[in-house]
């Protein structure tokens, strides 16, 4: 069993988040999503074993220097219409991830629901067609039949996540017999993804849903609409106090957010008994509306804001946005996201700049997200090894560490400034950041970090090593003075002990067409891909790639497991895509 980075439970100081030791916390890692929606199904369909594509991302999330998952769970996958939790496939694989993460040192922030649709429904329907009706599937989950917002102030649906919370609090993992709270690595919770507030916009008459238009189809329509503006009503009716439309409103929501806060943070204190950060989203970039500031400022039931960020160039639909200048975009975002101090700390629950190959932009966010302090960070979303060719599922947010490798390789050089720079500000020029160790340059797409230990860049360098003996990790693409390679993939060097290392060798990658595939003519690009239809979008070649090690004068090469021995002609070795033993011959540098 690895050991966790830091001790948990975590507490909140000073606006900071600690360990149970004291340790200021940094966390860096991604959204997960192999138990759910498009992730599990599209592995489902290719016959692959979900166990087996957890195990395999794992390790790779170890190369990555990943230690947070954040997850937000599919409650209509797991629920029944009256919101009883369905023990079913998708539940065994969360069960799998969360031991696997526990054993593995990971540290995990979960959200009991998404409120999102699943492709579970679009897929179900196509295979049964006139014969489809509810109770054909394994699940049917109760928020199938709400509006985002009406699951903070309708009984019903009030009701039915109390049973679900109920339920998935007593659950025992199929595979350790634990319930949650008896983890110590899950050290996060959110009520739900992305909660959404009742707005002005409810009391008017819906309108009408268009390709361009489709997010007005998840706030409350037809009979919940209705329903909504008669509470509305009933509520002025006893509240003659209030003047005007808007003031009245303002009260009558901050009412139905407060009851909705209490209760459900009450449940989750109840459960975890204080030992997760209680983290609550405001808004997407973390902004409070006007006439709830005062409320949140004040609510005792959380310690901890959940807020994201998104630098897209042209939204989130599937135009590539490769050109963009995601420089510019991250300082025109975060100049917003520095005005809004706040009593509590941070946690990037998301961020991505979708529709791009390029990996300097997470960069980019992480130097920004050290700056102003926040502590934890996942990106949205890892795609599976499982199916990462086909990037199936969110279209627009493409990362694997061997199907996107300038991406892969700024993110674990991003990892390294995020944990490193805490506080600290740097050089902003038009197309260049930079400061002590690291360079984010938009020109050719290049990430570089570089301390005493380690050595991360994501395209060719020519930046001398700090300490070359003190060296215990390189990572990165192309030529260094360290390692180079005549591939386009990832390589990692892992010091082992004096003399040993670890050498992990992707390969070669290229990109078959759009990743994204195009423009969707839709307000967002989230569709199902059945990998059995569609072609794959990214392909790795088999092919023995030319590896120099300038950081040794001699070394040797053994394959792992087997322990056959490759040797080097004039330095150069010929490996083919896998994992290598080196031993350095001691005291013979260059």
């Amino acid at each position: 069993m690895q050991q966790l980075p830091f001790t948990p439970p975590f507490h909140v100081e000073d606006n900071r988040i600690y360990d149970a030791e004291g340790r200021y916390v940094t966390l860096w890692g991604v959204n997960y999503y192999t138990p759910f929606n498009h992730n599990f199904y599209n592995i489902r369909e290719l016959g692959k074993d979900h166990g087996r594509a957890i195990d395999e991302d794992l390790e790779h999330f170890r190369l990555m220097g990943v230690d947070f998952l954040r997850m937000h769970m599919y409650e209509r996958e797991i629920t029944d219409p009256e919101g009883n939790l369905v023990e079913n496939a998708n539940l065994q694989v969360f069960d799998y991830l969360v031991e696997q993460c526990a054993k593995r040192g990971i540290f995990l922030m979960l959200s009991p629901m998404s409120y999102w649709n699943t492709v579970q429904n679009q897929i179900a329907q196509e295979q049964q067609y006139a014969f489809w009706n509810i109770g054909s599937q394994e699940a049917f989950g109760f928020t199938n039949f709400y509006s985002i917002d009406a699951l903070l102030w309708h009984p019903g649906a009030i009701a039915c996540q109390e049973r679900y919370l109920a339920a998935l609090f007593a659950h025992k993992n199929a595979f350790s017999g634990k319930t949650l709270r008896e983890y110590p690595n899950l050290i996060a919770w959110e009520l739900m993804n992305e909660m959404q507030y009742p707005d002005l916009s409810l009391l008017e008459e819906e309108p009408p849903l268009t390709a361009f238009n489709m997010a007005a189809g998840f706030r409350s329509r037809g009979p919940l609409r209705r329903t909504f503006q008669e509470k509305f009503r009933t509520f002025r009716a006893e509240h003659p106090e209030y003047d005007g439309e808007g003031s009245a409103f303002s009260a009558f929501r901050c009412g139905i957010v407060e009851s909705y806060l209490r209760k459900f943070w009450g449940l989750t204190d109840a459960y975890f008994q204080g030992n997760v950060l209680n983290s609550q989203f405001m808004s997407y970039s973390g902004a409070v509306p006007e006439d709830l500031k005062e409320l949140f400022a004040a609510a005792p039931y959380f310690n901890a804001q959940s807020l994201g960020t998104y630098l897209n160039a042209n939204g989130f639909d599937s135009v590539n946005t490769d050109l963009a200048d995601h420089l510019a975009l991250a300082e025109k975002w975060f100049d917003r996201f520095g005005e809004q101090p706040g009593r509590r700390p941070r946690i990037a629950y998301e961020f991505d700049a979708s529709c791009t190959q390029n990996g300097y932009p997470l960069a980019a966010i992480a130097a920004m997200y050290a700056k102003y302090g926040v502590q934890m960070a996942a990106y949205f979303t890892y795609t599976p090894a499982a199916v990462a060719a086909w990037n199936p599922g969110w279209l627009v947010h493409y990362l694997n560490i061997a199907h996107t490798p300038s991406r892969a390789a700024a993110f674990i050089a991003a990892g390294k400034l995020f944990r490193a720079r805490q506080g600290k500000d740097f050089t902003r020029e038009a197309n260049t950041w930079h400061d002590g160790g690291f360079v984010i340059r938009r020109d050719g797409d290049f990430v570089l970090w570089r301390d005493r230990t380690s050595y991360c860049h994501s395209a060719d360098c020519v930046e001398p090593a700090i300490d070359r003996e003190a060296l215990t990790l390189i990572c990165g693409r192309g030529a260094s003075p360290l390692v180079s390679c005549d591939g386009n993939g990832v390589y990692l060097l892992e010091k082992k002990e004096e003399g040993e290392w670890m050498f992990t060798l992707f390969p070669a990658q290229r990109y078959l067409t759009e990743p994204a595939r195009g423009r969707a003519f839709l307000s967002m690009a989230n569709r199902y891909v059945n990998c059995l239809r569609e072609l794959p979008v990214s392909q790795l070649s088999e092919r023995v790639l030319t590896v120099r090690f300038p950081l040794f004068k001699k070394v040797r090469c053994f394959s792992k497991p087997a322990g056959g021995e490759f040797a080097a002609e004039d330095g150069v070795f010929r490996l083919p895509p896998g994992t290598y033993f080196l031993n350095e011959t001691k005291d013979e540098r260059s």
